[in-house]
């Protein structure tokens, strides 16, 4: 369970980051705002809703990690999608966050 929750504390980590790229691109990509708009509430969903309910949920029931863990994954993979193709400056952390989710989701798989 202490590495379920080192993860979901990278996660996290990663999330509060990308809010501060997407902070900077508003700044240096004003032409991007709209789907900026979409990552930072999308970004601010993983950080102070899905991982706080996987860090819960895992010390209770693991499948609602998991749920939790998997919807991270889906709000990362929509907030790249809204980007024309080439234009996000988010692909790494993007690419990032659905790492840690697929690493986070099998150490939940293994607690069920």
């Amino acid at each position: 369970m202490a590495m379920m929750v080192g993860v979901a504390m990278g996660n996290i980590a990663l999330g509060a980051e990308t809010l501060g790229q997407i902070n900077e691109a508003y700044k240096t990509k004003p032409m991007l705002k709209k789907p900026l708009d979409e990552c930072s509430l999308r970004y601010k969903t993983i950080v102070d809703v899905d991982v706080h309910t996987a860090i819960i949920a895992v010390k209770g029931n693991p499948k609602f990690a998991e749920g939790a863990i998997v919807d991270a994954g889906v709000e990362a993979s929509i907030c790249e999608g809204g980007f024309t193709k080439g234009q996000s400056t988010l692909t790494s952390l993007t690419q990032r966050m659905e790492k840690i989710c697929d690493v986070t989701r099998a150490i939940v798989r293994i607690l069920l």
